[in-house]
């Protein structure tokens, strides 16, 4: 059974946590790169890819309902699935989106690109906050949690102006690649991480 009392925030740097607070703490740096990436700035990236100012938000409103069917689509393999395959199948399709939506500039094809991009940020984002809450006990999963999590708010904030850098100076390909580099560091961080599929707590965090 897991060890009752109270945990503390040293615990997680023990050298059972040790790993896996570095590896969720630079996946949460990557991650949030493209999800809220594309997310605040898809209006100015269609109006990149040759669409009217007027008609990119109507685009992006759109492309933004989609964002409550990634988890309900999720609901269909959330339990059927290893935490980490659907983590880096978000992320893989997040990347190849990316990179496709930078290089066409058809309408239909840039809201199909958006909303594929966005359905793979909300299925990859449900499933990595169940699967880093499971690598921790109770008794310091919440100081953890926060504490990995708190490093993509630190990301996201310099992700922003980043991306605004790049997109003044090479255009959406230059965000597709920036994107794409982070979706590559966030999956190789989630490969290192221990599977947790049809395994109890106690024995995950044993």
């Amino acid at each position: 059974p897991e060890r009752e009392g109270r945990g503390s925030l040293k615990e997680i740097f023990a050298p059972g946590y040790r790993r896996r607070t570095i590896i969720l703490s630079i996946f949460n740096m990557a991650q949030v790169i493209g999800f809220y990436g594309f997310a605040a700035w898809v209006p100015t990236l269609l109006i990149h890819r040759g669409i009217h100012v007027t008609a990119s938000l109507g685009y992006a409103f759109i492309i933004a309902i989609a964002n409550p069917f990634g988890p309900l689509l999720g609901t269909l393999f959330a339990d059927r699935l290893e935490r980490k395959t659907q983590i880096c199948g978000g992320l893989i399709t997040m990347g190849v989106v990316i990179a496709i939506f930078s290089q066409v500039s058809a309408p239909w094809l840039l809201i199909v690109l958006g909303v594929l991009f966005t359905l793979a940020a909300n299925i990859m984002s449900y499933a990595y906050h169940g699967y880093q809450a499971e690598l921790y006990p109770t008794r310091v999963r919440a100081r953890a949690i926060g504490f990995v999590y708190s490093w993509s708010r630190i990301s996201a904030a310099f992700a922003g102006l980043a991306i605004g850098i790049l997109l003044h100076g090479y255009g959406v390909t230059g965000v597709a690649v920036f994107v794409g580099m982070s979706m590559l560091v966030a999956i190789c961080m989630i490969l290192l991480g221990p599977s947790t599929r049809g395994l109890s707590l106690e024995t995950i965090n044993h």
